[in-house]
């Protein structure tokens, strides 16, 4: 569980704009019983840069030779990639996830089978998370100018 962002010293949830996203998705890896072992969320401060979280499981708590790291992008929605010490072999899009911001429950059964098999999940997943506008007006607002 989520308890307050990393980064910066005083810095409060309420200020990062994908906050409620990595938020609803955490506890919907929580209550299917994977929660990640590392979050990272990037601000994406300069007008450049994109808004994203990292999530990782390590190699105990995998099948096979190393972790798992799940991606999401505000642009391009959720990557995978294989981890271990001094390695990243990036996989490429989950592709069972269809939306940027595919609903928490879908992100979770992702990460089950990510971490339990080592593939994502066959099945196709069209829905959207509901509250996906407002993150998106959020991050909108966020951007320097």
């Amino acid at each position: 569980m989520l308890l307050q962002p990393p980064g910066l010293p005083g810095l409060l949830p309420r200020t990062l704009p994908h906050w409620p996203y990595a938020t609803a998705v955490d506890q919907a890896l929580v209550g299917r019983g994977v929660p990640p072992g590392t979050v990272r969320l990037n601000l994406g401060g300069r007008p450049d840069e994109r808004m994203r979280i990292r999530l990782s499981w390590d190699v105990s708590r995998c099948v096979g030779p190393g972790g798992i790291r799940l991606l999401w992008d505000e642009e391009t929605g959720w990557a995978y990639a294989y981890v271990g010490p001094g390695y990243s072999i990036p996989r490429g899009p989950v592709t069972s996830l269809r939306r940027v911001y595919a609903t928490p429950e879908v992100v979770a059964a992702a990460a089950d089978s990510l971490v339990h098999t080592g593939r994502p999940p066959a099945e196709v997943h069209e829905e959207e998370w509901p509250q996906a506008d407002a993150v998106r007006a959020a991050i909108d607002a966020c951007r320097p100018r």
